[in-house]
């Protein structure tokens, strides 16, 4: 079609525009191309110009034109929410994430009343595990746009993921009243039921949701196998898993620890290798041995004894809350002292808090770069401030996290492998008290094959990879234990098995605060810790899990041979 043909002569703009969108809504996207940028050519700030012209570029798979179009549009006016929107998804759905945060962030500025930026950024947020962040900005999301029921949904995973059930179940039940046919907060619900122990209601949600899956060519067979998992009719889990020709990395762990639980052990090790590969390939997350070790390095260099001397320690801020920092490694027991730990009145429960990467950061921030890889370069100035800024901005955002408000003496932070950063913590928080959770690594080795999680610099993915964390964290911890001020409460795993009362009542000894009674009944309490040990600290304590690795110890070798000096300097046989 030639120009002249779309256009009778001397149209006026507006009268551009409104062909441009016919034709671009009738799929003509060159006529519709032709007949917006004649209009741009009468008004070259023509935002609907600008809009159609970007619509085809996307149409036509240009995301480059299009970016630079909607970014064109927003220089020319801040003010119209459809470019920054358009662009933030743009960027979202092209993998962009970072970018498409701070176009959200941008849209915000410009137009604090524009719900989908903050819908947005509440979802990206929630994605990076930065919950509550994520959740207030899904509230301020509900709050500009009403209670549209995907916002609902979506608030209720968050707050599901955070651990606050009785929060979110009423908004999954009432996004799923808002669109029933929606598949996800039907799982999310049954999930959330089956998390708070009401196994009976997890089922008739769980069926509802089967339904509808059936019907749009999926399945939960592993939401199935979980929940049975829960129950006596475990072995009925396992056969659903048994007869899946094919399973994803998270449902060959699911079948491997109920194969682990029938006595299946050589299959059930093949279910976590197979499993931890496969949830690795589909990631792309990589265990970054020399960079680990190399960081490792730096920091035994950094906080050499003499040198840690010199750094001056933070004011105990006495009008707080104090943190209680509980390290290990994953799956050594750390969920199990938390729950401990918040059954007594005067401990709120913190959980994962990010804030420590945080703080490392400012820290480097803070020293121009001397933090961790260069101390000779710590300026005078630095060094005098620096462990203040540290405590301050944990505070403020332990404060945001609400872990500072009245009522209780402490919080917990169970950031697994904090320890890599322990001076640091010691420095912001003098007095406060450090508990360092152990097990026998090779039962360690066990249950972290047999989970999926992405601490330790993802290295959880082979078994090689996490005895290699496994011994260089212990021989850190080793080096920090040289530094004054640093002699963190050791409990042991087994012992506490075997002496429940005796270890609890000398781990309230080392905070400061008698032992109350129900913490010996830590397993009844109705708070859900949002970690993959939930269902073990709902159960009454028992040794099930110790010696389990005897069951693999031919698949163990590669790890035994790591950490045979690890396992000797902890006291354990292997």
């Amino acid at each position: 079609m030639a120009l002249s043909d779309a256009m009778p002569p001397f149209s006026s703009a507006s009268d551009l525009i409104a062909r441009a969108r016919a034709a671009f809504q009738s799929g003509r996207h060159v006529e519709a191309e032709m007949l917006a940028t004649e209009a741009r050519s009468q008004d070259r700030a023509s935002l609907d110009a600008i809009e159609i012209l970007a619509l085809v570029h996307r149409a036509r798979g240009d995301a480059g034109g299009a970016e630079r179009l909607l970014r064109e549009a927003i220089a020319i006016d801040s003010r119209p929410r459809w470019p920054h929107d358009d662009l933030a998804m743009m960027l979202f759905d092209s993998g962009r994430v970072v970018e498409a945060e701070a176009a959200c962030h941008a849209a915000i500025a410009a137009d604090p009343g524009n719900p989908q930026p903050e819908m947005m950024l509440g979802n990206i947020l929630s994605e990076r595990e930065e919950l509550v962040a994520g959740a207030a900005h899904l509230r301020r999301a509900i709050a500009l746009a009403g209670e549209h029921p995907q916002l609902l949904a979506n608030l209720g995973r968050n707050l599901q993921r955070q651990g606050a059930l009785s929060d979110a179940e009423p908004l999954l039940r009432r996004a799923i009243a808002g669109m029933p046919d929606a598949l996800p907060p039907l799982a999310w619900l049954a999930e959330l039921l089956e998390q708070a122990r009401r196994f009976d209601e997890a089922s008739a949600m769980l069926d509802r949701a089967e339904r509808l899956a059936r019907a749009q060519g999926s399945d939960v067979t592993l939401q199935r196998a979980a929940l049975l998992a829960r129950t006596e009719d475990w072995g009925d889990g396992l056969a659903l898993l048994d007869a899946e020709p094919s399973l994803s990395g998270a449902a060959l762990l699911q079948r491997g620890r109920l194969r682990d639980r029938a006595g299946r052990h050589a299959e059930a090790w093949r279910d976590f290798a197979d499993g931890k590969a496969a949830l690795s390939a589909a990631s792309g997350r990589r265990y970054a041995r020399a960079e680990v070790e190399r960081l490792a390095g730096d920091l035994t260099a950094f906080f050499a004894p003499d040198r840690f001397a010199t750094l001056p320690p933070a004011p105990i801020r006495h009008d707080v809350p104090q943190p209680i920092f509980i390290i290990g490694f994953p799956r050594s027991g750390t969920t199990l002292t938390e729950q401990v730990l918040t059954s007594h009145s005067q401990i709120r429960a913190g959980g994962e808090l990010p804030f420590v990467v945080e703080i490392a950061e400012i820290a480097a921030l803070r020293t121009g770069g001397a933090f961790p890889a260069h101390p000779d370069r710590l300026a005078a100035d630095a060094r005098s401030t620096l462990a203040t800024d540290l405590r301050d901005h944990y505070l403020a955002r332990a404060e945001a996290f609400g872990l500072l408000a009245t009522g209780t003496s402490f919080f917990t932070d169970k950031m697994p492998l904090n320890e890599l950063y322990l001076p640091l913590l010691r420095l912001a928080f003098p007095a406060a008290p450090l508990i360092a959770v152990e097990r026998h690594p090779l039962d360690v080795m066990v249950s972290a094959m047999s989970h999926d999680f992405t601490h330790g610099f993802n290295c959880g993915y082979r078994l090689e990879d996490a005895a290699r964390h496994y011994a260089l964290i212990d021989t850190l911890m080793a080096e920090w234990r040289r530094l004054p001020g640093i002699a963190p409460h050791q409990l042991r795993y087994e012992n506490f098995v075997a002496a429940q009362l005796g270890e609890t009542e000398a781990l309230m000894a080392h905070i400061g605060l008698p032992m109350e009674p129900a913490q010996l009944a830590f397993h009844e309490s109705r708070r859900f810790a949002p970690t993959p040990s939930y269902a073990q600290v709902q159960d009454p304590l028992n040794d099930r899990s110790i010696g389990r690795w005897r069951h693999y110890a031919r698949e163990l070798e590669p790890a035994r041979a790591i950490l045979a000096e690890t396992t000797a300097r902890n006291g354990y046989a292997a």
